[in-house]
């Protein structure tokens, strides 16, 4: 009886043997499927980054063609048009400079993207506003269908951001940036706040008569909620 005992435990040991390559196989497969270290190309990274961050020369020069592009989609209702100013907007540039100096612990790059990404914002809202002010145009169903963010807009953020950021931190060029403009632009959004507060200025000056809910109403489009 006892000169069966170790055949009977070596198939027992087999079989675990066997399950803990598998498991080790399948972990490996999973490091190797989510590894976000292969390709990465650090230094240049952050010298692009640092680089493209301001808005100033030919980010100047893109950002006013992509208010432009953009406050046009919005009156023509042009989809097409709107996608086109989310593609020329440089206003991802100092975003990212943001978001590498929280992650490298850089105040300098964080504090002048900071302030490039203000003053893109104001330029934007006053070219806007300026715009629609002069062009005196109707509400149509692209500037309405952004007046109401909710959460799954934060999400698109979160989740665009991420594949920024995976994207640009490759050493090859990745198709993925032109997608993250699109599902992430800030440009559309700040023109309709421009329309809000171009026709809250010309109810104002023009129609003191005008109901609270009216104004009610563009301060909601204007603040985007």
């Amino acid at each position: 009886m006892a000169s069966n005992s170790p055949q009977n435990a070596h198939p027992e040991r087999s079989i675990r043997e066997l399950l803990r390559e598998l498991s080790s196989a399948i972990r490996k497969w999973f490091r190797q499927l989510l590894d976000l270290e292969k390709g990465v190309d650090r230094e240049n990274t952050i010298v692009e980054v640092k680089t493209n961050m301001r808005i100033e020369g030919s980010n100047a020069w893109l950002l006013m063609c992509s208010i432009m592009i953009a406050s046009l989609g919005l009156s023509l209702n042009s989809p097409a048009v709107i996608i086109g100013a989310m593609l020329v907007s440089p206003l991802m540039s100092p975003i990212l400079g943001i978001g590498l100096g929280v992650a490298i612990n850089d105040k300098d790059t964080l504090f002048v993207s900071l302030r490039h990404f203000g003053i893109a914002i104001m330029i934007a809202i006053f070219t806007s506003t300026f715009y629609f002010y002069i062009l005196n145009g109707d509400m149509t169903n692209e500037i309405r269908g952004r007046t109401s963010p909710t959460l799954l807009d934060g999400l698109v953020a979160i989740f665009g951001g991420l594949a920024g950021i995976i994207s640009a931190s490759r050493k090859s060029s990745s198709n993925a940036i032109p997608g993250v403009a699109i599902a992430t632009a800030l440009m559309p959004p700040l023109c309709v706040t421009g329309f809000g507060i171009a026709e809250l200025l010309r109810l104002y000056l023009f129609r003191p008569d005008v109901s609270a809910v009216e104004y009610q109403e563009l301060i909601s489009i204007a603040l985007n909620t």
